[in-house]
């Protein structure tokens, strides 16, 4: 009976996690909606291709997010793929202000991670770094093995993070998913100045 109880309370416990893990998943970011909505309103008298290129990537990043097949994992590549598009988005917005470059590791590819676990962080770099510069902005995703560790890197050549970038940034989401999935195993970090950048340290996943 007490084993019984324990593989109950496991149950309950994993499909706590789940419920949770499916709730942080669905957050789509409203002003990102909002200006790709706009984007494609004010292009739409002016740049067709634009334009249907625009709401095409839209639609694919809302079929990402909506997840039908109720998956919390998804490949490395597939990630990178959803998180060019969209950058392609944001590109349409800001023209020739923004750079991006995704850099990963071929022994990285097919390596499981939670869903939307880069993109927001992505979006951070733009909202909070690109811009509030009136120069160009570059940012660069690096995904890369280290050992026995994943390491996720996003940089972008804006203002420096604030003193507590996880609750100023708006990233108690991936905290917290961070949290359910690895515990102690992931280890955020981030970095100001010329080299500026947030890292994901995921330990244990080779």
């Amino acid at each position: 009976m007490v084993n019984q109880k324990d593989v109950e309370i496991a149950k309950m416990k994993e499909l706590k996690n789940q419920a949770e893990l499916n709730a942080l998943h669905s957050r789509i970011n409203p002003h990102f909606l909002y200006n790709s909505l706009n984007s494609i309103a004010s292009l739409a008298h002016i740049d067709a291709d634009r334009t249907e290129s625009m709401a095409t990537g839209l639609s694919e990043l809302f079929r990402y997010s909506i997840n039908k097949e109720n998956k919390t994992y998804v490949s490395i590549a597939e990630e990178l793929e959803m998180v060019t598009k969209y950058l392609e988005i944001e590109k349409t917005r800001f023209g020739s202000k923004l750079e991006y470059e995704i850099n990963a590791d071929e022994s990285t590819q097919e390596k499981q991670i939670p869903k939307f676990l880069i993109q927001p962080l992505v979006e951070n770099a733009v909202k909070h770094g690109l811009s509030k510069i009136k120069e160009s902005g570059k940012i660069v995703v690096e995904v890369k093995r280290l050992e026995k560790a994943l390491s996720i890197s996003i940089y972008d050549n804006g203002p420096d993070f604030p003193k507590e970038p996880v609750s100023g940034y708006g990233l108690q989401n991936l905290h917290d998913k961070l949290a359910i999935i690895y515990g102690d195993d992931a280890v955020i970090n981030w970095e100001n100045g010329a080299n500026k950048n947030f890292n994901m340290l995921l330990k244990n996943q080779f």
